[in-house]
């Protein structure tokens, strides 16, 4: 037996394999012609022991029994839903094989959507023995035994064999079977399984093309019938699908299916609804297989429809004032919705509601009120008495509007008869007086009567009374004052509706006493004995005589000029009596005349209504032989002219005691005070002790320049004596200091205070000579606010004590300033408001790595403000029992320090953070209690608990240019020794292989696989992986990255990281191999190397490492860190890794 047993095993272990695959399952759901699915839905083997291999009959059992269901949803499917991912339902039943139950396993195994194609597992039941099998390989075929084209081969290692079919795997033109083979080193088994596979796909033609044409007038909603043009040829086609479309390709909303066997191919809509974004209709060939979207027939639709909105409102006022007819302008108010409008049509019509009559036109709709204008005597249609208004478009319009009443308005055609007025008030400008009006001969339309002022052509100017038919006096009451346009008076008749537009007038005279007066009255005595007076009175004829006949003369008793002054008649002459060409009324006063009491001549114009209200005077002067011999007093003159060498303003003196005889006062200017190279400035009559010197006149006198100013008494000899007073020029500063600085030293907020100094300018000698500074706050460079304080020149700068509030001041400024006032210009400099900074730091923890008692060593870490705007740096100190000191200090923008390790602790008990700047230190100071660890203090895990299966690097603060990177890795550990695979050395990867992807915002990917390789060149390494190669190819975003805010919801402008995707699968001798199932793998990321460019521009100053949390849908931050250009290392508890071990 022994011998027999020895023959036998040998026979079959050089024997070909005798097992055969049993049956084997297909089903293509790639649904191109002559392409398989990708990957393919799987199939599978069945093995029955040494049973003969499947006929045909059991073949097509096995099949139907292995088929999964695939039911079509109701109504029409797109394409897209014929390629989401298939799900298995139901299991194989048990069979009887050669006498043995063999359990049926599932057509499909699960499958991911990450594909863009279904995909699935194609999967063999190994054979009852494999004891002489190595392999299985797989044919095309064109018959069930027949090879075409080898497959691929699988090794039978004892596990369930399985194989994923590549994408769009082209099929060979003649096959029509799979073929399975058993086989090992001597050969394949003769007789193969075998599988006829179909070829699934949708229609091959689209539709022709598709008609559609809206014959409903509602807009939102189509009525039509949509025609459908067949296809060129209809072999694969069962129906016609019908959608609608946002776009000419882009599908919306199912519609119909439409067998290919009706005929005509047509759908009827009635009052279909047109969807929101629906602008075109889609059709679509279409079979079991799904929908042919490569070949789309279209139709852009044309929703008809009249404006569903009418106008909001409609008026008309007629301003066309004759009886039977009109004209003026409709108005009507804009719709709510305009969309559909292009313009409002206005007809006459019977009823407010209409219907409508005869068109009075039509306005173009302009997303506001409109109006349509009625021409002026239009006449209104009998048996139309509304105007009614309708929307309309190029469809049509709408069969309501809205409507109001037409009404026409007309005024009276009957005048009143007459108008009069005598004016009783004899002031000019104003009247008063007695208003007559004559009624009208036919008051019958007239409900009032109308007085205005009118203009010289008799039309009005504005309304002065309104009377009713019955009253016709009208009282104006004295002093109304005329309008100086108005030359009549109108009364015009009138009713509701307005008034006529002629009436009755009169000329509107002013009646007053004369407003011209004489130009000039003057007297110069002939009679030389004291207390008499006689010579010739000359009265100056007034420019206009229009209201003058006569003039008269008097004695006065002051220059009052009225009739309260007059002491006694001179004289009258009446101007018709003056010769032609005549300037002046001339009256003769006899020698030897003593005036009666009177001081003054009074001159008046006189008219048959009186004289004037007021006149003109002159004093009057006993002239004697004998020169003045009295003098003013009290001289003075102060310059209100500004500007160097120039002077303006009052020369004032007193008079003297006795006047009698002085005809009046001389004022010149002059070299020096006895009058040397003197200039009239003025003169003015006794009784006046002033003179202006007007604005702008020189002191300059050829190659002098005057220094005093003379008053003089005169009379009809000559000049009496003079009194000098010495002129002042006086000019205002101009110049202007430089240099202006004021550097706030107040630590508060809001306040200023410190020195403001400034460079003196060049004094002048002159009126423009400076003897102050002036130092204000000021809100603008063109005007001073608050002044601060006033120095005499010498100081050039201002203490201003602490507390002085800022408010909306901006500026500090300087003004040179003498007894004339301040400069025009100064100077200006800006006024910050400098302060401690008035908040610390937040959350500041430490948590001590330095594991020797009595020392320690490790990251101070803190949240900086929410505001850093007035912080620079950030001190660090630790608290004793006897004093703090200083560890150090960091710029802002930092929030860690690191506190070295070894330093002593002694009795400290804390250690402290507050915020610096130039000015000091915030009075926010923020302590964290020093705790001194040991090792017995040791967590004993310093890892985190984060696992993600994607980590990223962001550039927190931006890059200027464009970031690049020349090599990112990932640890596990703390330590950055345990590298985390990411592309596999000999990338690019093997088929059935994949351990993940990097990804990167923005998406640019070249090289972008390439930084994270671990090359195996020579160069610096770490741990045994190269750091920087210098001949590494480098990664970059292309574009400048956006500074990262992620408080405000924003996205990171550039980030790179790795998602950890596995499909690899180990068998239980320790061999790698595909799954076909790709899923997320986590991973915990405790360090990460990165390699950056040095150029400004190509490197980000901060950089952050963050992880994806499935559960929060969100990235979060695990470490945040400053960087520069070259390698950055960041890790998670480092140093505690390293101190704990």
């Amino acid at each position: 037996m022994g011998w027999k047993w020895l023959v036998a095993f040998l026979a079959g272990a050089f024997a070909q394999p005798t097992e055969v695959p049993g049956q084997v399952a297909f089903y293509d759901l790639d649904l191109d012609v002559g392409e398989l699915p990708s990957p393919v839905a799987p199939f599978f083997f069945f093995f029955c022991g040494r049973c003969s291999p499947l006929n045909s009959t059991n073949q097509t059992k096995k099949q139907n029994a292995g088929h999964l269901p695939w039911e079509l949803p109701s109504g029409a499917l797109k394409l897209n839903q014929l390629k989401k991912p298939l799900t298995p339902i139901g299991v194989w039943s048990l069979e009887q094989c050669g006498g043995t139950n063999q359990t049926r396993m599932p057509l499909f195994s699960p499958w991911t959507s990450a594909h863009p194609r279904i995909s699935g597992t194609l999967e063999f039941v190994k054979a009852s023995s494999e004891a002489n099998i190595d392999a299985y390989n797989v044919y095309w075929g064109s018959s069930s035994s027949a090879k075409l084209l080898p497959f691929f081969t699988l090794a039978a290692d004892g596990f369930a064999p399985s194989y994923a079919i590549p994408s769009n795997t082209a099929v060979p033109s003649t096959a029509t079977h799979f073929l399975v083979f058993s086989s090992n080193s001597f050969g394949e088994g003769a007789t193969p399984s075998s599988y006829a596979f179909t070829d699934r796909h949708v229609p091959t033609y689209g539709p022709n093309g598709i008609f559609f044409s809206d014959t409903g007038y509602t807009s939102g909603q189509v009525t039509g019938s949509i025609t459908i043009s067949r296809a060129a040829s209809e072999a694969d086609v069962t129906h016609y699908a019908l959608y609608w479309g946002s776009s000419a390709s882009t599908f919306l909303l199912y519609i119909a299916t439409v067998p290919k066997a009706t005929d005509p191919l047509v759908h009827g809509l009635a009052a279909a609804t047109v969807p929101s974004g629906g602008t075109h209709l889609l059709a679509y060939t279409m079979n079991a297989d799904g929908l042919n979207e490569a070949q789309i027939a279209s139709a852009l639709v044309y929703d008809r429809g009249v404006p569903a909105y009418p106008a909001t409102s409609l008026a008309f006022l007629d301003l066309d004032l004759v009886q039977g007819e009109i004209g003026g302008l409709v108005s009507i108010g804009r719709a709510v919705d305009e969309t559909a409008i292009t313009s409002y049509a206005v007809y006459f019509a019977v009823a407010e509601e209409g219907p409508p009559g005869p068109s009075l036109g039509s306005v173009t709709a302009s997303g506001q009120d409109v109006f349509v204008l009625v021409p002026t005597d239009t006449a209104p249609q009998v048996g139309y008495p509304y105007l009614i208004v309708r929307s309309r478009n190029a469809d049509g319009e709408m069969a309501t509007g809205i409507g109001i009443l037409l009404v026409d308005r007309f005024v009276p055609v009957d005048p009143a008869q007459s108008i009069s007025f005598l004016d009783e008030d004899l002031s000019l400008g104003v009247i008063g007086g007695t208003i007559e009006i004559g009624a009208a001969l036919l008051e019958t339309e007239i409900s009032k009567y109308g007085i205005y002022w009118a203009d010289a052509s008799q039309q009005p100017i504005s309304l002065i009374a309104e009377l009713a038919p019955g009253d016709y006096n009208y009282s104006v009451a004295l002093g109304t004052a005329k309008p100086s346009q108005a030359q009549y008076l109108l009364v015009l008749t009138g009713n509701e509706h307005g008034y006529m537009s002629s009436g009755a007038s009169t000329a509107l005279v002013d009646r007053a006493y004369p407003v011209n007066l004489p130009s000039q009255i003057q007297f110069d005595d002939a009679d030389m004995d004291a207390g008499q007076i006689g010579g010739s009175l000359t009265v100056m004829r007034a420019s206009d005589e229009t209201d003058v006949t006569s003039y008269t003369a008097y004695y006065g008793s002051s220059a009052a000029s009225d009739s309260s002054a007059q002491v006694a008649l001179i004289g009258e002459i009446l101007v018709a009596s003056l010769p032609s060409g005549s300037t002046s009324a001339v009256f003769t006063i006899p020698m030897n005349t003593a005036p009666p009491g009177a001081s003054y001549f009074l001159g008046f114009s006189k008219n048959s209504l009186g004289e004037s209200l007021s006149g003109i005077s002159a004093s009057l002067v006993d002239k004697t032989n004998f020169f003045p011999t009295v003098a003013v007093s009290s001289v003075a003159f102060v310059d209100a002219d500004l500007s160097s060498g120039l002077v303006g303003g009052s020369v004032t003196w007193l008079a003297p005691a006795d006047t009698a005889g002085l005809t009046q006062y001389t004022v010149v200017f002059a070299l020096d005070a006895a009058g040397t190279g003197r200039h009239p400035i003025c003169s003015v009559a006794i009784g006046t002790h002033s003179c202006v010197v007007p604005l702008s006149t020189s002191l300059s006198a050829g190659g002098g320049s005057f220094a005093y100013v003379i008053v003089f008494t005169n009379n009809g000899f000559g000049e009496g004596p003079g009194l000098a007073a010495g002129l002042t020029d006086r000019a205002l500063p101009v110049a202007v200091a430089s240099g202006l600085s004021f550097p706030d030293t107040d630590v508060a907020v809001g306040s200023v205070g410190g020195t403001v100094t400034w460079t003196p300018p060049g004094n002048p000698s002159g009126a423009t000579q400076f003897t102050h500074y002036q130092i204000y706050l000021a809100g603008s460079s063109s005007a001073a606010n608050v002044l601060l304080g006033q120095v005499a020149v010498g100081t050039n700068s201002l203490v201003l004590a602490d507390g002085q509030v800022l408010g909306n001041f901006s500026q500090v400024a300087v003004y040179t300033w003498n007894s004339a006032g301040e400069a025009s210009a100064g100077t200006y400099a800006p006024v910050t408001d400098r302060f401690l900074p008035p908040e610390g730091v937040l959350n500041l923890f430490f948590w001590d790595q330095d594991f020797t008692v009595g020392e320690i060593g490790g990251d101070l870490a803190w949240l900086e403000p929410a505001d850093t705007s007035s912080i620079t740096h950030y001190g660090v100190k630790i608290s004793c029992a006897e004093s703090t000191s200083s560890l150090g200090q960091v710029a802002v923008g930092t929030d860690r320090f690191q506190v070295g390790f070894d330093t002593a602790l002694a009795n400290c008990t804390e250690l402290l953070v507050v915020a610096l700047n130039e000015l000091g230190e915030s009075p926010v100071v923020v302590s964290t209690t020093i705790e001194d660890r040991s090792t017995e203090n040791c967590p004993n895990d310093t890892h985190h608990s984060f696992r993600s299966s994607h980590w990223r690097l962001v550039a927190h603060d931006g890059v200027t240019s464009a970031w690049k990177l020349q090599g990112l890795r990932f640890y596990e550990d703390a330590l950055c020794s345990a590298l985390l695979a990411t592309v596999p050395s000999e990338w690019p990867r093997r088929p059935r292989l994949l351990p993940g992807a990097p990804v990167a915002l923005p998406g640019a990917t070249r090289n972008l696989h390439e930084i994270f390789q671990v090359s195996t060149r020579q160069g610096a390494t770490v741990n045994g992986t190269e750091i920087v190669p210098s001949s590494r190819p480098w990664w970059s975003s292309g574009t400048p990255c956006a500074p990262f805010e992620p408080t405000n919801g924003s996205s990171p402008g550039c980030t790179v990281g790795f998602r950890w995707e596995s499909d690899v699968v180990m068998s239980r001798q320790g061999r790698a191999r595909s799954s076909g199932i790709v899923r997320p793998v986590a991973q915990r990321v405790h360090c990460v190397e990165l390699d950056q460019s040095s150029l400004p521009g190509e490197y980000a100053t901060q950089v952050s490492l963050e992880w994806y949390d499935e559960a929060r849908q969100m990235y979060r931050s695990l470490l945040r860190r400053p960087a520069t250009g070259g390698q950055l290392v960041m890790s998670y508890q480092g140093v505690l890794a390293s101190q704990c071990g």
